[in-house]
């Protein structure tokens, strides 16, 4: 899953960094994003909203990331019948 936020985060910096456009948007929303905060601030305001939601396994995620360890997910367990082949 580390792995993953890595991968999005290199590509939102490519993104971000090929595009010359500076728009700052002010809204009351806990979502607002100006580009200012580092990946670590981002990664605490992620947790804090997973937190507020109750997503447990994001926040079993992001706890591990901003660890710096990978996360141990308990998934379910596939349906009888249910072959991944």
């Amino acid at each position: 899953m580390a792995l993953l936020w890595e991968n999005l985060s290199s590509q939102l910096e490519s993104v971000r960094s090929s595009t010359r456009m500076t728009t700052v948007v002010t809204t009351n929303s806990d979502a607002t994003f100006d580009g200012t905060k580092t990946r670590q601030q981002r990664l605490e305001m992620a947790l804090a909203a997973a937190q507020k939601a109750g997503n447990k396994v994001m926040v079993s995620s992001l706890t591990a990331v901003l660890e710096g360890r990978e996360p141990q997910l308990d998934l379910p367990s596939f349906p009888e019948g249910i072959n991944l082949s």
